[in-house]
């Protein structure tokens, strides 16, 4: 199959959204969630939801433009019909303005707790009384989009800055995505060891990742999103998904 060309963009302008099917559609991504989603030192993309995307496009031959924004901007450019995000998890509030592939690949959001804390995580309400920070933007499905209402909770700009200011205790509990090696990468990032932080063995949940659009404009993403999802369907018959994440 031919090589598509892609173009990066790192800014927040140029937009790029056409019904044309011989004109690129823009591609948000998350520039700062890695190993899921990040931009580099030279300013290209990386990330296994990126990745995958990327596969996607290739298979249904759909010319992109790339754009590394952080989460919660990405999603509300989607939700203005500026483009497709890739790596988003599902909820019933999303799916108001938003239409979703067939799943793609799952990733686990795991409770992050300082060493020395007593905290055992089991379930979502045993968060309760405790102050809990996540990224920005993010969800993690319904059973916590119900529960967060009743949360003391903050959202932060990127992973690292979240574990940063749980070793500072002003957070009890931090909630990161995807799993173990998100914590990692943020803990290397922070200049933190590791050995400062626990991991509950039990994840807050196992979610699956979508390509979303916006539900605004049903004539252009109809057909955009039923070539996507036969090129997922023929991408999984490969196995393709499954090499792209044994990468990460």
């Amino acid at each position: 199959m031919t090589k598509l060309p892609v173009y990066f963009f790192v800014g927040f302008s140029s937009f790029i959204y056409v019904a044309n099917a011989s004109s690129p559609v823009t591609l948000f991504y998350n520039s700062q969630q890695k190993p899921k989603a990040w931009t580099d030192e030279d300013g290209q993309a990386q990330g296994f939801a990126f990745d995958v995307a990327v596969a996607i496009f290739s298979e249904a031959n759909i010319e992109y433009i790339a754009k590394g924004v952080p989460f919660n901007r990405g999603l509300e450019l989607t939700k203005k019909c500026r483009g497709l995000m890739t790596g988003v998890f599902k909820t019933n509030a999303r799916q108001q303005f938003l239409s979703y592939s067939k799943p793609i690949v799952p990733d686990e959001a795991v409770v992050v707790t300082r060493a020395d804390s007593a905290f055992q995580y089991q379930q979502i309400s045993d968060l309760q009384g405790y102050r809990i920070a996540y990224l920005r933007g993010a969800a993690f499905g319904n059973e916590f989009e119900q529960a967060v209402v009743q949360l003391n909770t903050v959202t932060l700009q990127d992973p690292a800055t979240i574990l940063k200011v749980l070793l500072k205790k002003r957070v009890d509990i931090a909630i990161l995505n995807p799993g173990r090696a998100t914590v990692e990468y943020a803990a290397k990032d922070a200049e933190i060891s590791m050995e400062q932080f626990h991991i509950a063995p039990i994840p807050l949940a196992t979610i699956d990742n979508y390509l979303v659009t916006c539900n605004q404009q049903p004539a252009i993403n109809k057909p955009l999103l039923h070539r996507i999802n036969l090129a997922i369907s023929a991408l999984k018959r490969k196995g393709r998904f499954e090499e792209i994440m044994s990468r990460y």
